[in-house]
């Protein structure tokens, strides 16, 4: 496909909609705004993971994601393990080719994941000494950062540092600290913005959504990283807060709690980006409809709760359609639903329908602060 505007591309759609499965976009219309100008008429952001394989190859994948998006994360085409598979390797290809896709349609992206424990390329545990991972941190986020200078909106500089249980710090015990040590966070940081001095430099966190000993202590975690970088003039901008949320967890959601968390962040002149949003429903019941219901009703308390906060300045879905989800495919055993039925975590079913949940996160946006 060419180049071409987002409005082109969307009015160019109806042309191929008999392509199209039946379902695709029945409750729809041409008219029809998309939760990302919905959001963006709040002054918020609104994006999705996508997948740049099914945006090249589906035509109905791609439609959805322009119409519905302002902003796509790009996770496996920007991960270390994919773009340097050898110490001398780099491809930037498949990065590239997401960034041209979002770019002609007017889409900003977002970096997932410079520096993260589960993605670290082999070659990087082999390396001999401190000075040697030191310096193959600082190239890669460096290469990284200048290969996409100016064209990113933000990064997940660091992902997923805290682990509560491992050491006093709350730092999680991985090859990065293994190889250089607590600074590692800092050095990438600073890499980043010596590289990029436009992006949005974020450290990206899971398990602080609830408020239960564990998210409490990790919690405490991160706000002794921002503090310490903060003493230490390490550049940050962003806290992303994954937020991967479950019915049965439902209970443990509590909103003060949350409110006075995300003040703590702002407070601390910290921009807040929701990022990787989507619910677990093993706990709902079978009955799609009461399920759904209980979907869209943790979407829309939680953004309720998150969005009150103007500090908060984007919310992406981790994923946009159930037919391309973690959840639904079952990447963890606690995805599974005992009656074997397939996960609804998203705003749209298997065949980009809207359900309960897209209508929830679109009132939400309507609803919020204006920013």
């Amino acid at each position: 496909m060419g180049p071409m505007s987002r409005r082109r591309f969307l009015l160019s759609t109806g042309g191929v909609a008999g392509c199209w499965p039946a379902l695709s976009l029945a409750n729809t219309s041409s008219a029809d705004p998309g939760l990302g100008s919905i959001a963006a008429s709040r002054g918020l952001l609104y994006g999705s993971l996508v997948r740049g394989t099914s945006l090249k190859n589906d035509i109905t994948y791609s439609a959805v994601l322009a119409r519905e998006c302002r902003l796509f994360v790009s996770a496996l085409e920007m991960q270390w393990h994919n773009v340097s598979p050898t110490p001398i390797s780099t491809d930037f290809s498949r990065g590239d080719a997401v960034y041209s896709w979002a770019s002609d349609h007017e889409i900003k992206l977002r970096g997932h994941a410079l520096v993260w424990h589960l993605q670290a390329p082999s070659w990087f545990a082999d390396l001999p000494d401190r000075n040697a991972a030191t310096r193959a941190l600082r190239d890669h986020v460096h290469a990284m950062c200048s290969h996409f200078g100016g064209r990113i909106h933000s990064w997940d500089v660091v992902n997923e540092a805290i682990q509560t249980d491992d050491r006093a710090d709350g730092l999680r015990k991985t090859v990065f600290l293994e190889k250089i040590g607590p600074d590692y966070l800092d050095i990438a940081f600073r890499t980043a913005r010596e590289a990029d001095g436009h992006a949005l430099l974020t450290l990206n966190e899971f398990g602080v959504e609830y408020d239960d000993s564990d998210s409490r202590n990790r919690r405490r975690a991160m706000l002794a990283i921002i503090d310490g970088f903060r003493r230490r003039n390490t550049p940050i901008d962003v806290i992303g807060i994954q937020s991967h949320l479950a019915t049965g967890n439902d209970v443990k959601l509590n909103d003060r709690s949350l409110a006075d968390f995300l003040k703590e962040i702002s407070d601390r002149g910290l921009k807040i980006m929701i990022t990787e949003l989507d619910v677990v429903d093993r706990a709902s019941p079978s009955d799609i409809p009461s399920r759904d219901g209980e979907v869209a009703a943790l979407y829309r308390r939680y953004l309720d709760v998150t969005l009150d906060n103007r500090a908060v300045i984007g919310v992406v879905t981790w994923g946009l359609t159930d037919k391309d989800s973690w959840i639904t495919r079952g990447d963890l055993a606690n995805f599974h639903r005992a009656d074997g039925l397939p996960a609804r975590p998203l705003p749209l079913d298997d065949h980009y329908r809207r359900k309960p949940a897209y209508d929830a996160v679109a009132e939400a946006f309507r609803t919020a602060p204006l920013r």
